[in-house]
């Protein structure tokens, strides 16, 4: 039996409490109910968070546009797109997400701080697999 292939192409950084770092939208739309949550980790591709209270209806392709990533003084906006809720859309689960920046400015904001991480020695929870 051969081991899962790996998709990601790129590292995943732990964000810890210190670093303060949430991810701000509206649920079930940009215009719903504000939602803060605390992010767990950050890549170039996406992101993943943990709900502090249930999201009925939160379910992988779900899209919260509008979103609002801030960590270390950074502020990146952007829209995000569900992979998965685990193990369902209540307070406790993990939400993994691909985040689309907002525009340019946004990319090179996110790019910056991917960059600026490992100098600030935040933890690589997952290399990318070497290609």
């Amino acid at each position: 039996m051969r081991p899962p292939l790996c998709r990601r192409r790129h590292n995943r950084f732990r964000i810890g409490d210190a670093d303060e770092g949430v991810v701000a939208f509206g649920f079930p739309d940009p215009e719903g109910h504000p939602c803060r949550m605390p992010l767990n980790d950050l890549s170039a591709a996406g992101l993943s968070f943990r709900l502090l209270h249930e999201l009925p209806g939160l379910e992988p392709g779900s899209r919260l546009d509008g979103a609002t990533v801030t960590i270390a003084r950074r502020v990146i906006e952007g829209d995000l797109l569900v992979m998965h809720v685990t193990p369902e859309p209540s307070a406790g689960a993990v939400c993994g997400v691909l985040f689309y920046p907002r525009d340019d400015r946004d990319l090179l904001e996110l790019r910056g701080l991917l960059a600026e991480l490992p100098e600030r020695g935040v933890l690589i929870v997952a290399d990318a697999p070497a290609r």
